[in-house]
């Protein structure tokens, strides 16, 4: 519709069928008013023939606004897959946990702590190791330790779980962690373990992540163990803390929501030097105990520390692990941690150097021992002491001038 110069209004409608009038009263017009007289029932406007050039433009026209409506489709499209695609990566949302803080203190008590002191229920672990401190046989000594109920390292009370452990290995062919998982006494029909070495992460792929999800929740898996992050992570840099966080997060939303687990534990690679978590700090933040493996360059023994995060900040203080190599099984040993260890071994040292001396020379002195044995005066005095007080030396009173006593084994 336009107006033409002499001020009248031109309306033109290609293939149209519908009656003037009822076109004129879309734009507020009276057929009546204009023509000065009422049109007949059969009378269009496709019955007026157009210009060439006006019929062409409108035939262009039209053609745009179809070709518009079809990219505007196809964009709608596009972004309805984008948001379907996204749901699924997602997958089901759980129901909102939230009420009033009456309506949650008012729930029942949260569980006993899964293994006391170190991990707390519906809590994570992230198990920090050196290169070849063993942090796969860590987490298979954790594994059957929440199995059966034995204390955990030999020191840390467990509550055993109902179901089953769930293993993701990473790292280790199948036939490797199975070995070491019967060597080390785990029950068979309580371990579930899902093999991805040298394979693709099913973490990012919806299928076989809700294939493996369905498995582990059949199985009835309470605590679910990955091992390693570095080779479980499908992230672009390891040391990027907000691609890192978004995968922890979406590492739990798989554990505890698509497969029911309650304690999550992840074991990751340290740096060269054993004091930092290989990667993202963001690893480190996401921990509610933080455990740290790591033995000294010159000797073998492998030492456990650990930081828990729970009311308050608390500190296991490092200590050494026994490891029976036939059982593969790890305990802690009481020593303490390197210094502590080479204090009590030159302790060892002296007391044995003490006894020696005292067999070679009885009835010998206290001050004839301490001038006469190598180590410092405190410390021998103080093996001298320790060796009467555990039965290993007797102390006589000394026969003859000055008193005193004298110094013998005991060989009763």
């Amino acid at each position: 519709m336009r107006e033409l110069p002499d001020g009248k209004v031109l309306v033109h409608c290609w293939s149209c069928t519908t009656p003037r009038e009822q076109i004129l009263e879309i734009f507020g017009i009276r057929w009546a008013d204009i023509s000065g007289r009422p049109s007949t029932a059969d009378e269009d406007f496709g019955a007026v023939p157009l210009p060439h050039d006006e019929q062409q433009q409108e035939q262009e026209g039209s053609s745009f606004e179809r070709e518009v409506e079809q990219q505007l489709r196809r964009l709608r499209v596009v972004e309805a897959a984008k948001g379907r695609f996204a749901a699924e990566q997602r997958g089901v949302m759980a129901p909102l946990d939230g009420g009033m803080l009456a309506d949650i203190l008012a729930r029942p008590p949260a569980p006993p702590p899964r293994i006391e002191g170190l991990l707390g229920a519906e809590a994570n672990m992230l198990a920090v190791a050196m290169r070849k401190t063993g942090k796969t046989v860590f987490a298979l000594n954790l594994a059957r330790s929440v199995i059966t109920g034995e204390p955990f390292l030999g020191s840390f009370l467990v509550r055993p779980v109902q179901g089953t452990v769930g293993f993701l290995n990473y790292e280790v062919s199948p036939h490797q962690i199975a070995q070491w998982a019967q060597r080390h006494g785990i029950p068979p029909d309580r371990l579930y373990i899902a093999n991805f070495r040298g394979r693709t992460s099913p973490l990012d792929h919806p299928g076989e992540r809700a294939r493996l999800a369905e498995q582990l929740s059949l199985h009835g898996v309470e605590v679910l163990i990955a091992d390693p992050f570095g080779r479980a992570y499908t992230g672009k840099s390891q040391n990027d803390a907000g691609e890192v966080s978004a995968w922890l997060n979406d590492l739990d939303r798989f554990a505890r929501q698509e497969v029911g687990a309650t304690e999550m534990v992840l074991t990751a690679h340290a740096g060269w030097e054993g004091d930092h978590v290989r990667g993202s700090t963001a690893l480190e933040d996401w921990a509610d105990s933080l455990v740290w493996l790591r033995k000294e360059k010159a000797r073998p023994t492998r030492y456990f520390r650990a930081t828990i995060r729970s009311d308050r900040e608390s500190e296991i203080s490092e200590d050494a692990l026994y490891f029976d190599q036939d059982t593969l099984t790890l305990s802690l040993s009481g020593m303490g941690g390197p210094r502590q260890a080479a204090e009590a071994a030159r302790e060892s040292e002296i007391q044995a150097a003490v006894e020696e001396y005292v067999k070679a020379n009885p009835g010998v002195s206290r001050t004839a021992i301490v001038r006469d044995v190598v180590g410092a005066d405190g410390s021998v005095r103080a093996a001298i002491e320790a060796a009467i007080v555990s039965g290993v030396l007797v102390a006589k009173p000394h026969k003859g001038k000055g008193g005193g006593t004298d110094l013998f084994c005991n060989t009763g």
